[in-house]
């Protein structure tokens, strides 16, 4: 992976913003999750189906957006986190990621970006314990799998470490969600790549943890509109341009907010309806 200028400098923390910005979230707050504010315009990016392949409920993180109290999400990965493509540190996924999330809820949300180039599973356990035991975090962004697809890592090790990973964020009382791998035309092993996209996904469904798929999202980018995938790509055709990063950020807002959304009652718990009295039984 290569370093892309203009990124060195970046600083995980965001500063403080002002008054301005308090008001505007202030604003934002007094309306409910059913009213929210639009991420980002339908036209602004590919039609496509959403990314959530294994979904399970993120209730701690929900009750953070229902009391409005704002909360910190830590946005772990290889250079896709970092940014590798984007022009500047705010057009990274984490940072529109960021941005979304406080536009959809109305709440102060800092998403800390600790991405690093070319780190696979195996490396990426270090940093993630350190971090989910130094600071609490109300949800944890894992994105994994691209580079040991991509460095023939074992597939079985690689399951093993994604196990564990899930297993240390959860103990932490930390909500979690696993990015897999996305999706790029020059792909070598098309195969092998898209194991590792199962394995995630089979983790997944193993531990409850909801996987948000950017292999499946980019993939029906390219089905649906080849020539727009392309402009999802950075020079290189294969990390993300700015408006990549940005469409993403989208639909992992879209699809956070399907995780904390409250649950359907079930049918039996609704009220029939009343059935209306024939009038030839009704007395005179």
């Amino acid at each position: 992976m290569h370093a892309a200028s203009g990124l060195e400098g970046y600083i995980e923390r965001k500063p403080r913003r002002g008054v301005l910005r308090a008001a505007i979230l202030a604003i934002c707050a007094a309306f409910s999750l059913s009213t929210m504010v639009p991420v980002l315009a339908d036209e602004a990016c590919p039609r496509a189906q959403s990314m959530l392949m294994q979904k399970a409920r993120l209730k701690d993180l929900a009750k953070r957006v229902s009391a409005r109290t704002g909360f910190k999400v830590l946005a772990i990965g290889s250079s896709s986190t970092r940014g590798i493509g984007a022009t500047t540190p705010q057009h990274t996924y984490p940072a529109k990621f960021e941005t979304n999330l406080e536009r959809q809820f109305g709440a102060d949300v800092d998403v800390v970006n600790a991405g690093v180039n070319g780190e696979t599973a195996d490396a990426a356990m270090a940093r993630l314990e350190e971090r989910v035991t130094a600071e609490k975090f109300d949800l944890v962004v894992w994105q994994v799998g691209t580079n040991d697809a991509v460095k023939g890592a074992d597939e079985q090790a690689f399951r093993a470490f994604v196990e564990l990973g899930v297993k240390l964020v959860k103990s932490k009382q930390t909500d979690i969600v696993l990015l897999d791998p996305q999706f790029y035309p020059t792909v070598k092993d098309p195969v092998r790549y898209e194991r590792f996209v199962k394995i995630i996904e089979s983790v997944g469904t193993e531990t409850g943890t909801p996987v948000l798929s950017r292999y499946k999202l980019m993939k029906d980018w390219a089905e649906k509109a080849p020539e727009s995938l392309r402009t999802m790509l950075s020079s290189d055709g294969f990390h993300m341009s700015d408006r990549g990063y940005a469409c993403l950020a989208t639909a992992m807002a879209r699809a956070v907010t399907d995780l904390i959304a409250p649950p359907a009652p079930p049918r039996s718990q609704t009220q029939p309806a009343v059935a209306s009295v024939p009038r030839s039984l009704m007395r005179p």
